[in-house]
């Protein structure tokens, strides 16, 4: 019965094999039909002109005509496969912005890769629709094969959609069920949902081999990077082109991303990323006046106008610290950046009081997780005031984990990373070291795993020097940190006082590399919302929690920096 079975697979398996190859040499045959293609297109370079312009284009506005290309020709198609013949005789007539038109030609000044991120209008999808044209046109007469990714087959739709419209149909044959379009002049451009359906069925794009790659809306499934960069194995010399277009999403992973291919190289090499923006407000192809009806007409809020609009970078409607921001609208780094050159830590100076003071750290107990921030003062070159410049410089997470696991973690990072709580051959604390101040939630003085048990004794038993984030005055008791004033006082940290001269001084440093000293805190500063009602920080409290990194950093800051915004306040309401 076994072998019976196993006969009728085979069977199974030749039938559907050879029905794979009469399709496949039907196809062929339809393509063999066809001697000679025109693959020309002239490309219109276009510029927005509402004053002197002219009206090239039917119900667009007035626009002048920058420059000209002509690509491609008349392709022969025989036994020898596809080549050039001659030029065109009725090319296909196109129309893009100077930045749209650089992004589709994507010559050699261009990076070998490009992230287009845009609004809403930009033209995105035209664009991408040709560049792939571009691509095939490069490979006229190549058996090779592009890809095209998108996070779902909806979204795929919508380049299909763009590429009805330009592509002229002699081109290509389009196979619905491998959703490839096949150019009778020899290149394939295959279209792949990139997101993955499930563990078991592994990356939908393994297996492919391409020479140039377009994906759309990346932000939503750049997850699939790895397996997408590793398909340039046969692109000529290494030459394996790309272009990506996203529009701005408020997820850290992609900020992260995006970040990391903005960055150039350390050693002054060519960078293989390339970045650039596309927006609807500057298209040559849409009326200004609907973007002053979009923005007068009340019904888009000023967060939303930004992020659709001017592809801005904006977090929550309802962020709890809403003045952060990773970098400015140019590029400059803002609340996440290197400590800059020249810039002197000034430690001992600002927390000296407390003893030989090299590190701040805050501490938040939980019952997940434990979390503690390290933060260093800077004075940086040139500034115009004598506060300090407060940069995370590191952060220590222990989930599932009792409280003296997590002292024992914090005492070896100090040690091991910083230097810092050194002990002498008889393990007793070294009087040269500098050691850390720890300031603990006030909140709490025993943890569910040491019932009764102070947790500052936990913290001392490891020869740590912890203390309560803020004091009842003239007494010794641990005094109640009011929530709305520790997240004004963050707030107040992460913003620029342009008035007061001050840049943000509060910070997260990154590595040479651009990796941030404390990615748990940066998640939290950019994803954490007001619930409905307005409140903040009324998140369960489990593993999804994400309240205990930016409290660590209050609660740390806040006997030091509480007092001057509270004499801020004081005066803006005088």
């Amino acid at each position: 019965m076994r072998a019976i079975r196993a006969i009728a697979c085979l069977a199974v398996l030749i039938g559907g094999l050879a029905s794979i190859e009469r399709r496949q040499a039907r196809e062929r045959a339809d393509i063999a039909s066809v001697d000679q293609v025109d693959m020309g297109v002239v490309l219109h370079v276009v510029r927005k002109n509402p004053t002197h312009g002219e009206r090239l284009l039917p119900r667009a506005p007035r626009m002048t005509l920058v420059q000209t290309f002509a690509f491609g020709g008349m392709c022969t198609v025989d036994g020898d496969g596809a080549r050039y013949s001659g030029p065109s005789r009725e090319p296909r007539v196109w129309f893009a912005s100077e930045r749209q038109a650089e992004l589709v030609i994507h010559d050699d000044s261009l990076a070998l890769w490009q992230l287009c991120e845009g609004s809403e209008g930009s033209g995105k999808t035209t664009a991408l629709a040709q560049w792939l044209w571009m691509r095939a046109a490069e490979h006229v007469g190549e058996d090779c094969e592009i890809g095209l990714t998108a996070p779902t087959f909806a979204r795929l739709g919508h380049v299909k959609k763009a590429i009805a419209e330009l592509w002229s149909p002699s081109w290509y044959r389009w196979k619905e069920r491998d959703q490839v379009y096949t150019f009778v002049v020899g290149p394939r451009v295959q279209l792949v949902s990139a997101v993955r359906r499930s563990e078991a069925g592994g990356s939908p794009i393994q297996g492919a081999n391409w020479v140039a790659h377009a994906g759309d809306e990346l932000q939503d499934h750049f997850e699939r990077e790895a397996d997408i960069e590793a398909r340039g194995r046969t692109a000529q010399d290494g030459r394996y082109k790309r272009i990506n277009t996203a529009t701005p999403k408020d997820l850290t992973a992609w900020r992260d991303f995006r970040a990391a291919a903005q960055r150039k190289p350390a050693d002054g090499t060519a960078p293989v990323w390339g970045y650039s923006k596309l927006l609807g407000l500057q298209s040559p192809f849409i009326p200004d006046q609907h973007w002053h009806n979009l923005e007068n007409s009340g019904t888009m809020t000023r967060r939303e106008w930004r992020r659709r609009v001017l592809a801005e970078d904006v977090g929550p409607e309802s962020a709890v610290y809403f003045n952060w921001l990773r970098a400015l609208q140019d590029g400059t780094p803002a609340n996440l950046r290197a400590i800059p050159p020249g810039a002197v830590d000034i430690s001992h100076e600002v927390l000296g009081k407390w003893g030989p003071i090299g590190m701040l750290v805050g501490h938040d107990p939980g019952k997940r997780q434990h979390v503690s921030e390290f933060l260093r003062p800077f004075r940086l070159r040139d500034q115009r005031h004598g506060l300090p410049y407060w940069f995370v410089v590191d952060e220590v997470t222990t989930p599932e984990a009792t409280m003296d696991a997590h002292v024992k973690a914090v005492r070896a990072r100090l040690r091991d990373q910083w230097g810092m709580n050194q002990v002498d051959r008889k393990g007793r604390p070294d009087p040269d070291s500098s050691i850390a101040l720890v300031r603990i939630d006030p909140h709490t003085r025993s943890g569910d795993e040491h019932p009764g048990e102070d947790v500052y004794k936990i913290w001392r038993a490891h020869g740590l020097f912890a203390k309560p984030a803020a004091y009842a005055p003239g007494t010794d008791r641990p005094q109640v940190i009011k929530k709305e004033s520790r997240l004004d006082m963050m707030n107040t940290l992460l913003a620029a006082m342009v008035a007061n001269g001050e840049l943000r001084r509060l910070c997260v440093a990154v590595d040479e590399d651009g990796k941030a000293a404390a990615p748990n805190l940066v998640k939290a500063l950019e994803t954490m919302e007001r619930d409905a009602a307005g409140d903040a920080e009324t998140e369960d409290k489990d593993a999804d929690d994400l309240s205990h990194w930016p409290a660590a950093v209050g609660y740390a800051l806040w006997q030091i920096e509480s007092p001057r915004v509270h004499r801020l306040r004081q005066e803006n309401a005088a």
